[in-house]
């Protein structure tokens, strides 16, 4: 009998659990969300070190947050492209975001006249909404202002006070512009407010005046936070003036400051960026409906804040500085240094031997140390040179020495496989390891512009297929081309293929396609025989297979490239023509700005310059593999132009890649056989 009345008993409990479940639910306290905007200046928080704290951070709102143990504290990037408050403002509250180039109202330079948004109070409503949500709609259908609290059960309610802005109402407006509640009084009320504000809406917007009074009351609400309760306090610059704008206000305004509060550990991170001490302002919805319990609506393509490794307060404010420095043109100061040293050693040479062995010499080394210079900005970026002047010197100089003692130790034809595996190696490595190294390079990715936080840049992209081609041909270069000379360059092109468009590794979709192309086209010039039609069409279809390749491999390994979320979120095929169409409209507006035109009008007259006297450049090729390698590099160039937003910068360094192999085998330290293989 024993067993019987145990067996009764259990069921007992069961249903009392089952009856008092509900009740028990219900008494828990609802997740609820506060997100405070400080309306900070660029002089109000760009200050100098104190003496002696040359390592303390110049952001006063960074060393603010430091002092709230009860939050942790990030950089987020605020738009993409050219910072404009209001378009902040506007991403924040949908979740999603496009390059400024591609709204209407803003010129190429990103600037435009959008601070208009009028916010009534009395109304709780923005009497100018309707034209605002057109104006994101024309650009993408997934732009959704108001998608934030429109989402939120019971609309948002906006907290003020005098002296503070009235444009964070936007991430408390719904979709058709309204605030479900609204709150206006002093700024020593402003935490109450706020707080009492939490007890109805689930979630809360606070405009926090500039100054001391209004960063009390922050830091009063840091320290009221319940457990229930998220608190993201986020640093809003304002719009800059372009009269007054200098480079200080541009670190401050690329990655502003903040801080959430939600009893998680390390320094906020997300998959939008990768990077620790990182988000973006796409992933502040997201985090905010899924703490409150909402699921976070498909056209909202930013992801939720985790907790990642702890980054200290001034390693944070280094990396906003890195960040934008290595956009001040160290990449191409740093590859002129080269030049220039080529042309150094040649007068020098010039003045101890004859002209032609001189020029020849200089030429070897020159281009070497071309093929060194991807490597030597890897390497320069674990140093974080202080200055643009010591990271040019530093890149330079480092990639020159290599040239020269390769060409010192190696024979002429084998010489380029050492820098082609060290950069291979180099970067293969570092993408494993997440990019820490190349994050912070003069070639990676655009984190201070907000396109791009991880994996492999466009500059970058037509240089390694191109690197790897002059690799090969070196290592091939005076051996009889069979079947597995015609293998060995389809496994590397797969290899990198897999290290460049992998989205666990350089995430790069558009690299798949510039990489298959190039290494397509060079694997059929080096196929025995005559090229059939057959082989052609098949080279023609690489590049779409290799696209499919990137997709089912990052589907089956959780890869999370930005292909593959996108077509898996897309709702129709409208959203998908976007995709496409964005590119070329970012293309056409890259290759019509500043001196860019110049520069593409360059690379292409030397293209044909190239090819008018293919004759006298490549008259004497030692071998096929070299003439592969110009081939498929050049189509690296035009495929990678087609095919990527920032064509025309493809484009252009690949035919500096080409050139840089041109000299190479101008260079050359003999005169060519009479057997050598002429170009195709």
């Amino acid at each position: 009998m024993g067993w019987r009345l145990r067996v009764l008993a259990w069921c007992a409990l069961a249903c009392v659990v089952g009856a008092l479940g509900p009740a028990m639910a219900a008494a828990a306290p609802q997740r609820r969300a506060i997100v405070a905007f400080y309306a900070a200046s660029p002089k109000d928080v760009i200050v100098q070190p104190a003496p002696g704290q040359s390592g303390s951070p110049t952001d006063s709102m960074l060393r603010f947050f430091g002092d709230q143990p009860a939050l942790r504290t990030g950089l987020w990037s605020s738009t993409q492209g050219a910072y404009q408050r209001q378009q902040a403002l506007l991403d924040i509250s949908q979740g999603t975001r496009q390059p400024a180039g591609l709204y209407s109202d803003v010129d190429a330079n990103g600037d435009g006249v959008l601070d208009d948004l009028r916010f009534d109070a009395g109304a709780r409503a923005f009497t100018n909404w309707q034209p605002f949500r057109k104006r994101a709609y024309d650009v993408s259908q997934t732009l959704r202002p108001g998608l934030l609290a429109g989402s939120v059960p019971g609309g948002a309610a906006f907290v003020g006070a005098r002296g503070a802005l009235t444009g964070p109402a936007i991430v408390a407006a719904d979709q058709g512009g309204h605030v479900g509640a609204v709150s206006s009084g002093s700024v020593a009320t402003l935490a109450a407010r706020a707080l009492a504000q939490s007890r109805r809406r689930r979630l809360v917007v606070v405009s926090v005046p500039v100054g001391a009074a209004g960063r009390a009351q922050l830091t009063r609400l840091a320290r009221a936070r319940p457990a229930n309760e998220l608190l993201l306090v986020v640093q809003l610059p304002e719009t800059p003036d372009p009269r007054t704008y200098t480079i200080a206000p541009a670190r401050f305004l690329r990655q502003p400051d903040f801080a959430i509060g939600d009893g998680l550990g390390g320094s906020p991170t997300s998959a939008s960026t990768r990077r620790d001490g990182l988000v973006t302002a796409t992933d502040f919805a997201p985090t905010v409906l899924t703490w409150i319990g909402v699921k976070p609506p498909d056209d909202m393509r930013g992801l939720a804040i985790e907790g990642g490794a702890t980054v200290a307060i001034a390693r944070l404010d280094a990396l906003r500085q890195r960040w934008t420095s290595t956009r001040d043109g160290r990449q191409v100061a740093s590859f002129l240094a080269i030049v220039t040293l080529t042309a150094i050693l040649f007068l020098l040479l010039g003045t101890l031997r004859d002209l032609r062995t001189s020029g020849r010499l200089a030429l070897r080394i020159g281009a070497l140390g071309a093929l060194w210079w991807p490597t030597a900005v890897l390497a320069s970026a674990a140093v974080e040179p202080a200055s643009k002047t010591s990271e040019v010197f530093l890149i330079a100089g480092l990639s020159f020495v290599l040239g020269a003692v390769t060409e010192r130790v190696l024979a002429w034809e084998r010489a380029p496989v050492v820098p082609a595996a060290a950069c291979m190696l180099a970067y293969t490595v570092d993408l494993a390891l997440g990019g820490p190294l190349l994050t912070v390079s003069a070639l990676g990715p655009s984190v201070a512009a907000g396109s791009r936080f991880y994996g492999v840049s466009n500059e970058l992209e037509p240089i390694l297929p191109i690197v790897l081609l002059i690799g090969l041909a070196a290592l091939t270069s005076g051996r009889e081309i069979t079947r597995r000379t015609v293998g060995l360059y389809a496994a590397a092109g797969l290899a990198l293929l897999v290290v460049i468009g992998w989205g666990r590794l350089g995430a790069d979709v558009g690299g798949v396609i510039t990489v298959g192309a190039g290494v397509a086209v060079a694997t059929l010039v080096m196929a025995p025989g005559t090229p059939t039609v057959r082989r052609l069409l098949v080279t023609a279809l690489v590049p779409v297979a290799a696209l499919a390749f990137l997709i089912v491999l990052d589907l089956a390994l959780s890869g999370g490239s930005h292909l593959t979320r996108n077509l898996l979120r897309a709702d129709d095929s409208t959203e998908l023509w976007e995709l496409v169409t964005r590119r070329y409209q970012l293309a056409w507006g890259i290759l019509t700005s500043g001196s860019r035109p110049a520069h593409f009008l360059a690379s292409v007259l030397a293209v044909v310059f190239a090819w008018r006297n293919r004759d006298r450049l490549y008259a004497s090729l030692p071998h096929r593999a070299w003439a592969a390698a110009l081939i498929g590099g050049l189509a690296c160039g035009v495929v990678g132009a087609l095919a990527n937003d920032s064509g025309p910068i493809l484009f252009i360094n690949a035919v500096v890649g080409l050139a840089a192999l041109t000299a190479y085998l101008l260079g050359r330290p003999q005169v060519a056989s009479a057997d050598a293989v002429r170009a195709p």
